[in-house]
Parts: C-alpha cells; structure tokens; sequence
C-alpha cells in the first residue's frame, strides 16, 4: 500500500475533501485570479488555520498593503492575531516597508535590488529564529514591478525552483487581468499547483468561485465552486 502524501490542509470548509485531505507539503501554488476575487484572504486564511490549529509558523510578504492594512483587514474578518498569545510569532507578517528597511541594516541600496533574492534572504531570516511551514507572497505583480533586471521571468524561475528546497508550503498571488491565467509558457508548468478565483455576475449580485486547476501527487475535483467567507472561515459549496 503507497504511504500517504503529508499535506497541508486549507480548512476551506468542502475543499480539502475535493483534493486527497488538502496541498501536498513542500508545494507551490499559485492562487491567481482578478482583483478582489478573495486570493489574499484564501492564502492568509490558510496560513492563519494552521497556525491555529497545528502551532505551524508561517511568513506572509505583503508587497501591496501595510502589515497594519492587511492585519485590520484580516481582523474584521475574523482572523485575530491575538486570540492566541504567541500568534504574531506564528502568522508573521512583513511588508514592502519593512522588506527595505531588511536591505538598509545590510547594507544594500534599494537601486538596482535583487528583490527576488531579497526575498529569500528574508525568509532565511525567519527560519534562523523559527520553523516555518507556511510562505505567502503576496503579490508576483508587486514583486516584477519592483524588480528592474533585464528578464525577471528567468529569475522567477530559479526563485521558483529555490522556493522548492525548502519544506515550507508555499502560496503565490498573482492578479491576472482580463481572465487570463499566467499560463502560455510562463512559470505556471513549474509550480505545484494553481487555485483559480474567479468573480461571477449574477443579475445584480458578484459571486466567488474557488477551482482547483492543477494540484500534483493530487487526485482532485475540477470544479468551479462558489466560495463563501464566513466569520473566521472559509467554504466552498456544491455537490
């Protein structure tokens, strides 16, 4: 009998069961979607449920919102970093701000800056104090927006592939515009597994859609399921 695969659960109410019991442990997924599809609030809410329920110790790289925006944000939605008293430890969140005040105590100028690689010291950085299971970054647009070599797509490759030698689980956002994946030849083939968001119109009501597109070592449903948040939760509904 094949030993079971770890995984890491997303304590979407209805998904996990979709995919073998949640995301294969040391994956990395790309959640992409349009602009407020909820990618931010899955991959936080990911990280938060394990941090809560398995003492997990996550990164969240915030390139696009203050740590205090996304931390209100997060809050008002029910994921608290106080209702447990060594939580902040354990959902660690760090923004652009912080990242380049990182690069100045080393000494290095924000002109000309690997940002990818930044980034992977950044990490580094957390792992010397904690374990760490859980890695958003949040966004891929921010990041190649910030990064001005001459091809950041090559470089988002090894930064893939680096993300790989890791343990950790790690989470993507990239905000697609216009419906498209990042797809056609891109990263996408390198990564682990994509979850699509999707908004949907019906009459006079915006509806959020979960799919899961790809997801290795995984047998699992494709379908697009509507995506409900909930006080502290997420759930996906249908047959």
């Amino acid at each position: 009998m094949a030993e079971a695969i770890p995984r890491i659960p997303t304590y979407v109410t209805g998904l996990d069961a979709r995919m073998g019991g949640g995301i294969p442990r040391g994956a990395v997924v790309l959640v992409e979607g349009g602009a407020g599809c909820l990618k931010s609030t899955l991959a936080y809410s990911i990280l938060y449920q394990n941090a809560i329920r398995h003492q997990f110790h996550g990164l969240y790289i915030t390139l696009e919102q203050s740590r205090q925006d996304l931390e209100d944000h997060m809050e008002g939605l029910g994921m608290s970093r106080s209702v447990q008293p060594d939580l902040e430890s354990k959902v660690a969140i760090v923004d652009l701000g912080e990242l380049r005040g990182f690069l100045a105590e080393s000494g290095e100028s924000e002109s000309g800056t690997n940002w990818l690689k930044s980034i992977l010291r950044q990490i580094e950085s957390y792992r010397e104090e904690f374990p760490l299971d859980v890695f958003v970054l949040d966004s891929l647009n921010a990041m190649l927006s910030l990064h001005d070599k001459d091809n950041p797509r090559v470089e988002l490759f090894h930064f893939i592939r680096e993300l790989k030698t890791h343990p950790m689980t790690s989470f993507l956002i990239y905000e697609a515009s216009g419906g498209e994946g990042w797809g056609r030849g891109s990263v996408d083939f390198l990564a682990d597994g994509i979850i699509r968001m999707e908004a949907k119109r019906v009459d006079e009501v915006v509806n959020m859609q979960l799919g899961v597109v790809k997801m290795r070592k995984t047998s699992h449903d494709r379908s697009f399921l509507p995506l409900i948040v909930r006080k502290g939760s997420l759930e996906v509904v249908g047959k």
